[in-house]
């Protein structure tokens, strides 16, 4: 993990005037679920989520994410829930949610994706965001208040399966469709601000919003941030930017920890099936790196590489790169080779209610 950057009192000060999210008026408690119903929640969410995707068969990527995950928590100032849980799912679907309690996910369709620790580390803070100001929990109070009031604590009680059946089913259409404008950039300010304060690059968060932007226009396929209920895309884009220009003034590249993330997730699957009952059949795929020699163009790289120089545009995007732009000598650069990846050992990880067991 990286080392804690202190900010400047003139930064913070900065920030926190035009955003209001940190004023000291703004509470995260919820006055209308108790903690417990939401720990009940999300425990019982978690174990929907681990046989709906299954967990994602690495466990030193795992640990990685998960301890990335926990060093955010770390600095907040109000963790609000004790515990918090970091998995990857086992999906292809581009997709991060979180669950009411602590419970944070990332599909293998959004690591093959994200460029750098610092992406991550945004990604996560934004997940944390929508923990700690209860954005599920507010949302399903809303929808379907009385049935969570009369199922309280109990709430994945046998006797109860039918009430858990419409709160399970509401939570998941939210995780599908978002929270609506204002939670996702409260969660996105959230994010930048919590993975600054873990040491890393601000302009993780607006990055990884320009390379999902991209991905978006190519391939239509979309996470969760990005449906139609949010058209103001660019907006965020736009305004993580800035956020992030003001808490610094080193490049993007400070603090990104590009190449330590790209070693991790060396060998991870690349698309494959969406949830644990897709059984259609897919070739399998694996993410690798190349570093980049003098003269390298994405075209010849493609060409060399993969043996098809019309891969160029998936490389580049793949990368978070402009069409127009091209490698630099040294840099590393993920691609996607055919086949598996063949690692020394593998182990098994069980999907399980409560703490991960890694």
């Amino acid at each position: 993990m990286p080392k804690v950057s202190k900010y400047f009192p003139f930064v913070f000060s900065f920030f926190l005037i035009p955003l209001v999210l940190f004023s000291p008026a703004i509470s995260h408690s919820l006055p209308f679920i108790s903690k417990k119903t939401e720990l009940a929640m999300g425990k019982a969410a978690d174990e929907q989520i681990s046989r709906q995707y299954g967990i994602y068969q690495d466990k030193e990527l795992q640990i990685y994410v998960h301890g990335i995950g926990q060093n955010l928590v770390a600095k907040l100032s109000d963790k609000v829930f004790t515990s918090y849980y970091f998995r990857i799912v086992d999906s292809s679907v581009i997709n991060a949610f979180a669950l009411p309690g602590g419970y944070i996910y990332v599909s293998l369709g959004l690591l093959t994706m994200v460029n750098s620790e610092a992406e991550l580390a945004g990604v996560l803070g934004h997940e944390i965001g929508h923990v700690i100001f209860h954005h599920s929990a507010k949302q399903l109070v809303r929808s379907i208040g009385s049935t969570i009031f009369a199922l309280g604590g109990a709430i994945a009680s046998p006797k109860n399966a039918g009430q858990w059946l419409a709160v399970s089913t509401a939570m998941f259409q939210q995780i599908n469709l978002g929270y609506g404008r204002e939670a996702e950039i409260e969660s996105d300010e959230q994010g930048i601000l919590n993975s600054k304060e873990a040491g890393y690059s601000p302009f993780g968060m607006s990055r990884f919003l320009k390379s999902l932007r991209r991905k978006e226009i190519m391939s239509g396929q979309s996470y969760h941030a990005f449906r139609a209920s949010h058209p103001e895309t660019q907006e965020r884009i736009v305004r993580a930017y800035l956020i992030a220009e003001r808490m610094t003034n080193e490049s993007e590249s400070v603090n990104s920890y590009r190449d330590r993330y790209l070693h991790m997730i060396r060998g991870l699957k690349f698309e494959g099936k969406k949830h644990a009952r897709d059984k259609k059949y897919y070739k399998p795929q694996y993410i690798d790196f190349y570093k980049v020699q003098e003269g390298d163009t994405f075209r010849s790289i493609a060409e060399k590489e993969l043996g098809d120089g019309k891969k160029d545009l998936d490389i580049s995007v793949l990368n978070g790169r402009k069409e127009a732009s091209q490698p630099r000598p040294g840099e590393l650069l993920k691609i996607v080779r055919a086949g598996k990846f063949k690692k020394d050992k593998a182990l098994y990880v069980k999907p399980a209610a409560g703490p991960p067991p890694f």
